[in-house]
């Protein structure tokens, strides 16, 4: 990545291409220079939904992710996993990255993740469909 401009051009091609993704919205986004944030809000084909933060910049040609968070949540707004630094688990081994996974109250370790690791998870946790409407 050359700058935050680049890198949020390649988050938004890996949304439009992604079969699973049936709408999306940008909600915020900036870019100045080597250094951006965006939310995006992202309507799955079966009806879930994922909530994109992520505050970044770009040095060395590599991004490199200072807060985030990724909330999935189900049809009927049950949340299914929500990735997170928030730097509120100082118990957890992963501190402060984690996950809520199913509940609010369910906190595990989890590694430091990013939004295009997000897309490739939903990409494997939803059904496929063939065409978008």
């Amino acid at each position: 990545m050359k700058d935050a401009a680049d890198y949020l051009v390649h988050l938004k091609a890996l949304i439009i291409i992604n079969p699973r993704v049936a709408h999306w919205s940008i909600i915020r986004e900036e870019a100045d220079e080597d250094a951006g944030l965006f939310r995006y809000q992202l309507v799955l084909h079966d009806g879930s939904r994922l909530e994109m933060f992520e505050r970044f910049y770009v040095k060395e040609a590599k991004v490199r992710v200072t807060k985030y968070s990724f909330h999935w949540q189900d049809a009927n707004g049950r949340l299914r996993k929500r990735w997170d630094n928030a730097p509120h688990y100082l118990d957890i081994s992963t501190y402060p990255h984690h996950i809520h996974d199913g509940s609010e109250t369910n906190v595990l370790p989890y590694h430091p993740v990013t939004a295009e690791e997000i897309l490739e998870t939903i990409a494997r946790e939803t059904p496929h469909q063939e065409s978008k409407p």
